[in-house]
């Protein structure tokens, strides 16, 4: 297994198991990567080609666009921007009242976030659900050849 042409290379194809694969590196390397200050984001930057690359080669392989790949991006964006709004709401709310606002108030804010970004991480579920269980395409199609189901050692009888 080619593991820098799966994490790196956007052209090709990827079948299910090396799309999974390359999903659990992805969330493995996210989660690690919160626990290095700033080393640790700029490598997340770099973490957004190998998502890019891992879920286009994956949408290739069922004969669709990478370009799908930004629906979710975009989506996100949207709900992260009405987070925005609501924390902005609710800051401003406590600077022109003088921190004199209702705990309720506060709550719902807090609720209203959690509730966007639970969705944004279910929007992301889903999708990625849709792209590592679609079939791919067979034979060749426009993005190439269909990709090769490596045999278990064991299938082989080795």
């Amino acid at each position: 297994m080619d593991w820098q042409n799966i994490l790196f290379n956007p052209n090709g194809r990827i079948g299910q198991g090396d799309f999974w694969k390359g999903v659990a590196i992805i969330v493995i390397a996210n989660i690690l990567l919160h626990a290095i200050p700033l080393l640790g984001g700029l490598i997340w930057l770099m973490m957004i080609w190998v998502g890019i690359t891992v879920y286009g080669k994956r949408l290739h392989d069922a004969g669709r666009s990478a370009i799908w790949h930004l629906l979710p991006w975009v989506v996100s964006m949207i709900l992260w921007a009405f987070a925005f709004l609501i924390i902005g709401g609710a800051v401003l709310t406590l600077i022109l009242n003088e921190g004199d606002v209702s705990p309720w108030a506060v709550i719902s804010a807090g609720g209203g976030v959690l509730g966007i970004v639970g969705l944004d991480n279910l929007i992301w579920l889903v999708y990625t659900l849709w792209v590592g269980l679609a079939a791919g395409d067979s034979g060749e199609n426009a993005y190439g050849p269909a990709p090769v189901i490596e045999a278990s050692a064991t299938a082989q009888g080795d």
